[in-house]
Order: structure tokens, then C-alpha cells, then sequence
């Protein structure tokens, strides 16, 4: 096996990445420049299905794939699935100003507002909305609260100020909308994200496991990722956690959900119960939002993707950023550059790791605790599993190791559906007959590929028989170049 010198430099500089891994939005800005994002550190690129036409998501998917084939780096693609959009109607001059304690009308409709009155574009308000309720207009600049209902009409006070305009969005954190989980357009969506093989699977507007569900019998073998942005959510995440591969801590809705000095500690809470769950975690929303137009962060923006990456997140997402913004590949490398600079430091060496999962007594579970003891008693730095699913690496993954997870799989899906994952490297590598045989070729191709050196340690992971799925209950210490023997 041999590679050619770009190939190389592409390895030398993958082993240098964070661990935290970037996903990064595919747009307009960013189409033409997708391998220098992949070379400055994505290694998810999003799709967003609110924009675009289904030939311009063809189109970019298979870019992705191509410049990630040609640098031998896995990069899924995650398809972010729109859900549905609750918004105003429209106004006669496109917008209008409210004022503290003036009264507005609510009613369902989709055409022009009349004077005192907002019209909301979508069904069972009315019949869900009580009085005390708020609703949040323009997403979140104004405040109405619900005075008394009569009709198909709620009558309201405003609360917080502010001008509302056309189209602008709808928050109802009180309120239980009865809404068809998916959309019609999600559905269609869905099948067309299907049909171009991505990794995973966005879900928007996640107010409980039964919306995921939904979503899952559509989807039956994809990754999904539940988006975590409305109060409702809050609410029900146990049960979400349960049914999810990993969530999305989106912090433009759930700021508007929730009171604004509150969501630092909910975004730390929502990564630390994914992690205990055993789910990864994408904190996203407005990280380097100056960047759409500066090429330098703002020093609070800095601090903001600095304790999401000492929150212990999987990864962090760039959204505008990159898919209009002026600077994207410069925002990639920004972000990995914050991220190394943190779990370089000693405060990320002492993050409190997850304990071992009750729920889930399994040889692969107890194994991949023990590596991960054991590399960081000998202060190993690579531990090497052998997965077809994918599962003993998401094990090793929760257990935050200081060592990388170097994830070798014969399948391709398998390894792209790595990507997201904190602490983990997926690479393909050919099944072997034996163990032992694959001990050895796994040592060759490390050293071929730069990341170990002749007599390093590692730490070996795998399952007997080889090729079994969820069969891990083997760990091996490990000398790379070493002459394998089990017997």
C-alpha cells in the first residue's frame, strides 16, 4: 500500500486537527472552495434543505465526496431537514412597530395584516393557545401575552417592543402546537437526502421522542440528529435521547424559548446528558457570526466556541459563516485553531469523564472503558479499534479519551458516520482472516500513514471472531511492529 505525497501531506496535517471536529455549511460562499475547507479542518459538511433546490444539494454532495475521496479524509454530510416554519403573515408597508402595552389581534391567515392585527401562517393556534401564554414575534424582538380568546381570534397585550415585519418568525414557548411531524416538504426531503446516501439526518422542531419516530420509520438505518431548539424539548429529553444518534444544540430558537442569561447552562447541561446517554453533541448557532463579513472573530465569539469545546461538545457547527459569508475557509481554521488552543490546556485534561453506562453492561462497553483507562495510566496516545458499525468507536468516543481513536472499518458508510464523533479518526482498512493478522496490517498502515512510529505503544481494540458486529471483548497492549501472536 503506498501513497503519493499529497496524500501524505494531507495525513501529517489531519493528525495535527483538534479533537473536536467542525461542521461547516455548504452555501453559495463555500461551493467552490470545499477542499480547502476539508484541508482546513470541516469534517461535516451541512446541508441546509430551508434553501436550494434538490440539483443544487445533488450537485454540492457530490463535490463533497469527491474532494473528500481525493484526500482521503472522511466527511459526512449531514442533511438538515427544514421542519416546520412558523411565521407572520404580511404587512401593508412589510412592517410595523409595536409598542409596550398596545393591544394586537392574533388569527390565523397568510395575507395582509390589518391595522391592530398579526396574522400567523399556520393552522391550530387558536385551538392550542391559552390565555397567559406568550408569543414571540420577530423571532423573539417582540413579547405578546395572551389576554383572552374569542373566536378564531386571540386578543393580546404587548409585553416587549419592537418592530415585526414580513415572514419574520413565530415562537410560542408556552404553547403545545399540534403540528404533522414531518412536513410534506420534510418528507420529500427526506427521501431525496435517502437517495444521495448522506451520513445523517437533521431533525427540526424536536418537541418529543414521537417526532423522531416519526422521522426514524421513514429513515430506518440513518443517523439522526434531533435538534434541540424548542422549550418543549427541554422538557422531554430523556425521552429524545433515547431515540436519537446525537443532538444539535441550536441556540438561535432555543434563545428565543428560553431566557437568554439561561442558555450557557442549558447548552452545558444538554452536552452533558448526551454524553451520559451516550449520544454525540453539535453545538451550533451564531459561533463566529462576524465573520460572515470580518475575517476575525470578535474576542467574545472566541470565548463562546472555547467553552462549548470545554463543555466537552463532539463538535461545533459554522452556519452563515460559511455558506454566505466572505471568509469561509478562514473561519474553519479559526475554529480549529480555538479548539486545539483548549484541549491543549490543562483545564481540558481535567473534564470530567462520563462513568461506566449502567444501562448498557456489554462486553464492547466494558472493554471500551478499559482501553481508555489504561491509555491514559500509560499515557498512550492512540488507541486503534477495529468496527463494521461503528459502535466500538462511538463507545470509546464517550468516555472522552486523551488518546485518539484511531477507527479502522471496511465500509465507507460506516466511516463517514464517524466524523461527527469527538476524539475519533475513522479510516478504512481491509477485513482480515485472523486477529492476529489484523493486528499486524493495522500497525502497517499507521506507519504508513504517518500517524505512528516504529515501537510506540497503543492500545489494540477488537472483536473475536473478526468481522462480527458488536462482538468487542478483546483489548491488547500493543508495540507497533511488534510480531502479533495470540496463541
Amino acid at each position: 500500500m503506498s501513497l503519493d505525497q499529497s496524500s501524505l501531506e494531507h495525513t501529517q496535517r489531519d493528525g495535527r486537527l483538534a479533537r473536536t471536529k467542525i461542521v461547516a455549511t455548504i452555501g453559495p460562499a463555500s461551493e467552490s472552495c470545499i477542499g480547502e475547507l476539508i484541508e482546513a479542518g470541516m469534517r461535516v459538511a451541512r446541508i441546509n434543505f430551508s434553501h436550494g433546490e434538490a440539483d443544487e444539494h445533488r450537485r454540492r454532495v457530490e463535490l463533497i465526496r469527491k474532494e473528500a475521496t481525493e484526500r482521503q479524509v472522511a466527511v459526512g454530510i449531514l442533511a438538515d431537514i427544514q421542519g416546520p416554519k412558523l411565521r407572520l403573515g404580511q404587512f401593508a408597508e412589510g412592517r410595523r412597530e409595536l409598542r409596550v402595552d398596545e393591544a394586537l389581534e392574533l388569527a390565523e391567515g397568510d395575507g395582509i395584516s390589518e391595522e391592530g392585527e398579526a396574522l400567523l401562517n399556520f393552522p391550530g393556534f387558536i385551538n392550542s393557545v391559552k390565555v397567559g401564554h406568550r408569543v414571540y414575534l420577530a423571532d423573539g424582538q417582540v413579547e405578546v401575552e395572551v389576554r383572552r380568546i374569542e373566536g378564531r381570534r386571540a386578543y393580546g397585550v404587548v409585553t416587549r417592543g419592537g418592530w415585526i415585519g414580513d415572514r419574520k418568525g413565530v415562537h410560542l414557548p408556552d404553547t403545545n402546537l399540534a403540528i404533522r411531524m414531518p412536513t410534506p416538504k420534510d418528507v420529500a426531503d427526506i427521501a431525496l437526502a435517502r437517495s444521495m446516501e448522506v451520513d445523517m439526518i437533521g431533525v427540526s422542531f424536536v418537541g418529543d421522542a414521537s417526532d423522531l419516530r416519526a422521522v426514524r420509520k421513514m429513515a430506518p438505518q440513518q443517523l439522526m440528529v434531533a435538534k434541540i431548539e424548542r422549550s418543549a424539548a427541554l422538557l422531554n429529553l430523556e425521552g429524545i435521547l433515547e431515540e436519537t444518534d446525537g443532538i444539535m444544540v441550536a441556540r438561535g430558537d432555543l434563545g428565543v424559548e428560553t431566557p437568554l442569561e439561561k442558555l450557557p447552562l442549558v447548552q452545558k447541561d444538554l452536552i452533558d446528558q448526551a454524553l451520559k446517554a451516550g449520544k454525540f453533541t453539535i453545538t451550533a448557532t451564531e459561533m463566529l457570526e462576524s465573520m460572515v463579513t470580518a475575517a476575525r472573530p470578535t474576542r467574545a465569539e472566541v470565548a463562546d466556541v472555547a467553552n462549548a469545546v470545554l463543555d466537552g461538545t463532539d463538535a461545533v457547527m459554522l452556519s452563515a459563516e460559511t455558506a454566505v459569508g466572505a471568509y469561509p475557509v478562514r473561519a474553519v481554521e479559526c475554529m480549529q485553531e480555538i479548539a486545539l488552543s483548549m484541549e491543549a490546556s490543562d483545564r481540558y485534561a481535567r473534564l470530567s469523564r462520563v462513568a461506566f453506562r449502567e444501562a448498557e453492561p456489554s462486553f464492547s462497553n466494558g472493554t471500551a472503558m478499559a482501553a481508555v483507562q489504561a491509555a491514559r495510566a500509560l499515557s498512550i496516545r492512540h488507541i486503534v479499534c477495529f468496527t463494521e458499525t461503528g459502535n466500538t468507536a462511538r463507545q470509546l468516543s464517550r468516555y472522552r479519551p486523551r488518546a485518539m481513536v484511531i477507527a479502522l472499518t471496511p465500509h465507507r458508510r460506516t466511516q463517514q458516520a464517524l466524523s461527527a464523533l469527538g476524539h475519533v479518526r475513522p479510516l478504512l482498512f481491509d477485513r482480515r482472516d485472523n486477529l492476529e493478522h489484523m493486528l499486524t496490517d493495522a500497525s502497517n498502515l499507521l506507519v504508513e500513514r504517518g500517524i505512528c512510529t516504529i515501537g510506540e505503544q497503543v492500545v489494540m481494540v477488537a472483536g473475536v471472531p473478526p468481522g462480527m458486529a458488536r462482538t468487542t471483548n478483546v483489548m491488547k497492549l500493543h508495540h507497533i511492529g511488534e510480531v502479533s501472536s495470540l496463541s
